[in-house]
């Protein structure tokens, strides 16, 4: 069966169950998959969030036509099947052709197309919500005039829109699964099912089950507690009728599309842009509220780019606040550190440099833009490396430039842009202590975690740079503090990762990250292993420091979590 007729006939399965129900159901086995439950459920799925994710977008773009109430262990077990055959069939888009020669060429292309291509489609975005929230304010909000102009709101009100929903979300879990909040009046409006008990069961234990009902009733519904009104998004900062805006550029309603692929963009699969669904009666459900705030992103990226005037703006912003949070990243590291922005070396502007003790670390900022991964796998192949020498290789040249005149031990003469000198540094201070760092906004994954592959170093003179995304530099570094790691740490995080180049298959730097900081790589497994292939749960350290506390600019729940006292989604 085609990849066309399994998509059509799993489109065809979803669309019998009610909205409410189905994404309400899909979303608490989203919740479930970091934690490794459900494993009935989701054990088979080869990439369970994008996987749910496409189930979720056939669904709300098929036509109508409930007939089921919810689905039967063999109904799911049926699209579980599906979902994984339809995945392999992506995978045969990296097949050889008949009579085609597999020579290192093809073996070349086919490693940077394949991972990149997979990695993309998917990955859902991996860091943390703080990350995000305090991005569009720090890079949005000098961009208001542009925003408000498009759309009425500014972005802060966008932003408190996400904090009122995400609160509601949080206080509804806590109503109905803890029992430590008290329920919404007339909670019973926002389901359509009902607990019926026998007149027959004995008073006492109907009085239990009417105690728990709220709680029977999410387990069986658990889109009940991601329903809401727009009233109740209502706060001091923000009206009803800024609360109606937001909701018109975020929601969306079901409505059959040709929508078929995972891999489609025109019509994509609207969950990601519009993750709030629009009800009957006036009522709202968001599938996934941490896509809500991604989605804003989005949305104001979007609008900033629309006229060249504005996109010049944002593309400004964009760089300088990019550089500006490396700079900060490292001074908290670091502390006494010697910082240099914006200076210029023979004639040549470069990013960042940072002095600590006998140590250097260039650095290259890249705000670049990935584009979409084709699925042809030559037409691929020649765009990724496109995007890569765009962003990481012309960011090495940089980085290169500096890093020779630590390595042939010449003074390095800084100097603004008028050519000034601002100061000469004895680089011999300097000896195999200095490191080449490169951070972008967006990853490439796998190419970008081995550069082997398209970066060409020369490796007796030079050193694999680290390249790196800023949300993975951010919480590496916090997670160092947090443990009461010394900044040599990071230095021999640093030398390590130079040496893994070439023996990598990793798709998330947080993996890596996480096996030094828990001791599962280090210099000997690098050095006595030809291949290093991470797992998602070495990053699993992140997530449980993070339940306790990383340390991001206004962390959600801060004092409940050095207390003890929270319990997430």
């Amino acid at each position: 069966m085609s990849l066309e007729k399994k998509s059509k006939e799993l489109k065809n399965l979803v669309s019998a169950y009610p909205t409410d129900w189905f994404l309400g159901n899909l979303c608490q086995l989203m919740n479930l998959i970091a934690n490794g439950m459900a494993q009935d459920q989701l054990g088979n799925l080869s990439s369970p969030l994008r996987q749910l994710y496409f189930l979720a977008g056939l669904h709300i773009t098929s036509s109508p036509q409930e007939v089921k109430t919810q689905y039967t262990e063999e109904e799911w077990e049926k699209f579980v099947n599906l979902l994984n055959d339809i995945e392999n069939e992506y995978s045969k888009l990296f097949f050889t052709e008949p009579d085609e020669v597999i020579d290192e060429e093809w073996k070349k292309v086919r490693s940077v197309a394949m991972p990149s291509f997979l990695s993309y489609f998917n990955q859902g975005p991996l860091n943390y919500e703080e990350q995000t929230i305090n991005w569009i304010k720090d890079l949005f909000s000098h961009l208001d005039a542009t925003i408000q102009k498009e759309t009425g709101l500014t972005t802060d009100d966008f932003l408190t829109f996400y904090d009122n929903l995400d609160k509601l979300v949080q206080k509804n879990f806590e109503s109905h699964s803890l029992g430590s909040a008290p329920l919404r009046k007339d909670w019973d409006k926002y389901t359509k099912l009902k607990m019926a008990i026998p007149e027959e069961v004995p008073e006492e234990i109907r009085n239990i089950g009417k105690e728990k009902e709220a709680l029977y009733i999410s387990v069986a519904d658990h889109g009940i507690m991601n329903r809401f009104y727009a009233e109740e998004l209502v706060s001091d900062n923000l009206t009803i009728d800024q609360v109606n805006k937001v909701l018109s550029l975020l929601s969306c309603k079901r409505d059959e599309t040709d929508y078929l692929y995972y891999t489609s963009t025109k019509p994509g699969n609207p969950l990601y842009e519009r993750p709030i669904i629009s009800l009957d009666e006036n009522m709202f459900q968001v599938f996934e509220i941490k896509q809500v705030i991604h989605s804003i992103e989005y949305l104001l990226e979007s609008i900033c780019s629309k006229e060249e005037k504005s996109k010049t703006a944002y593309i400004e912003r964009k760089g300088k606040l990019l550089e500006t949070k490396i700079v900060d990243l490292f001074k908290l590291f670091f502390k006494d550190c010697e910082v240099y922005t914006g200076y210029y070396v023979d004639g040549c502007e470069q990013d960042i440099l940072i002095l600590w003790k006998e140590y250097a670390f260039i650095i290259e900022a890249k705000g670049y833009k990935l584009r979409e991964p084709l699925r042809d796998p030559d037409k691929a192949f020649v765009r990724i490396k496109d995007d890569f020498k765009g962003c990481i290789e012309y960011a090495y040249t940089q980085t290169k430039r500096v890093e020779e005149k630590f390595v042939n031990q010449e003074p390095l003469k800084i100097c603004d842009k008028d050519g000034n000198l601002i100061k000469e540094i004895d680089t011999q201070k300097y000896e195999n202590n200095d490191f080449s760092i490169i951070v972008n906004l967006k990853s490439f994954g796998q190419i970008q975690n081995d550069l082997s592959t398209l970066l060409p170093v020369d490796k007796e003179c030079s050193a694999y740079p680290w390249a790196v995304k800023l949300d993975d530099l951010e919480t590496f570094l916090l997670m160092l503090i947090a443990k009461k790691k010394d900044p040599m740490s990071f230095i021999n995080y640093l030398i390590m990762r130079e040496e893994i180049h070439g023996k990598l298959i990793c798709s998330d730097e947080l993996e890596i990250c996480g096996g030094f900081i828990s001791g599962k790589i280090n210099d000997k497994v690098v050095e006595k292993n030809d291949k290093i292939v991470t797992m998602p749960d070495l990053a699993n350290i992140f997530d449980e420091q993070y339940k306790k506390g990383l340390g991001f600019k206004n962390e959600k729940h801060w004092n409940e979590k050095k207390e003890g006292k929270t319990l997430f989604l």
